[in-house]
């Protein structure tokens, strides 16, 4: 099933995926009813054809209700990244039960709610599939993304909407700032500094990807209350990610810091970190996160979905490089 000709709304529409993704809805043929929270962010989508941009924040429940009429779909890509455990949960968990209940009074057919390998907690090892065991952790967007998950389930199920959950990786491409930008800053120089010898799984999976797999997951009949990972079938180790970005300005050098060195400055390093941005940040964690072995798992979208992600890594990063010259960081 196609969603040409249906009317759809995208949360954070102006944001990095929302932007991507009402751009493939636009061209697919759908009407789109874009919400953005700032009227200076939409210069990407603004003249897309059949693109509505309209004003408005996930945090006002009567808003949410107003711009879902005779909406069919809703992509709830909105979120927040950071922030205090107060702010992130005004946005991700009570914004997300705005939508869902926007979603219930309007008879949507499906809203596909956008989440995160973060649901899970870090770190993990091993293979993830998406019934893993949730790892506490004192981390504001780990904790409100998982909590925004049991709230949809919890009000959809009573009400008897449709959804399906996507749960992304590290999201690359054009116009990302975390796993692109910084990542290619990082990657340029000469040697590339890296916690460790970069031998560790990294999980970047390409915009188009992720877009791909939240329309797909929006008509098939298998990914009613379902979630699915968005992931590399087979992860790359840092090393190699970060290698893709330094090919384009021509060195492979690699400066391994000691692991041991982090982990002994850890309670220095998270007081100084936590107090810079308002939310606790584990030091031990992430250097876990960044030297262990895991995969989260893609059987389950190729199994329900007949679904697998379709840009290699070699030809993701290279689409990055318009990206890259135009912010003047590529030559």
């Amino acid at each position: 099933m196609t969603l040409n000709n249906s009317k759809i709304l995208v949360t954070g529409a102006t944001g990095f995926l929302g932007g991507h993704l009402v751009k493939r809805l636009s061209n697919d043929g759908a009407t789109v009813i874009a919400l953005a929270r700032q009227p200076d962010r939409d210069r990407y989508i603004k003249d897309l054809p059949n693109v509505d941009v309209v004003m408005g924040d996930i945090t006002d429940s009567v808003r949410m209700k107003e711009v879902m009429a005779d909406v069919e779909y809703v992509f709830h890509v909105a979120a927040a990244l950071g922030g205090t455990i107060e702010y992130q949960k005004a946005i991700n968990v009570d914004g997300t039960a705005n939508v869902v209940y926007g979603a219930i009074e309007n008879n949507v057919k499906r809203i596909v709610h956008v989440s995160s390998i973060a649901y899970y907690g870090f770190p993990v090892v091993g293979t993830v599939t998406e019934d893993h065991t949730i790892i506490s952790t004192k981390n504001p967007y780990n904790v409100t993304k998982a909590s925004a998950e049991v709230m949809l389930r919890t009000l959809a199920d009573a009400k008897g909407l449709s959804y399906s959950i996507v749960r992304p990786a590290l999201i690359y491409g054009e116009r990302s700032n975390p796993w692109t930008k910084t990542m290619f800053r990082l990657a340029k120089w000469n040697p590339t500094p890296f916690i460790g010898d970069g031998s560790g799984n990294t999980h970047p999976i390409h915009v188009d990807d992720v877009v791909d797999l939240c329309i797909t997951v929006a008509t098939h009949s298998n990914a009613d209350k379902e979630a699915f990972n968005c992931a590399p079938a087979s992860p790359p180790t840092w090393r190699e990610f970060l290698g893709k970005y330094s090919a384009l300005v021509g060195h492979q050098n690699w400066l391994s810091l000691p692991v041991g060195l982090f982990k002994f400055a850890a309670p220095i390093a998270e007081a100084v970190i936590g107090t810079l941005t308002n939310e606790p940040r584990s030091i031990p964690a992430m250097v876990e996160f960044i030297t262990s072995k895991s995969c989260y798992s893609m059987e389950k979208a190729n199994r329900l979905l007949d679904w697998q992600s379709s840009v290699p890594l070699d030809e993701g990063i290279e689409s990055c490089i318009p990206y890259l010259r135009e912010k003047g960081l590529l030559k």
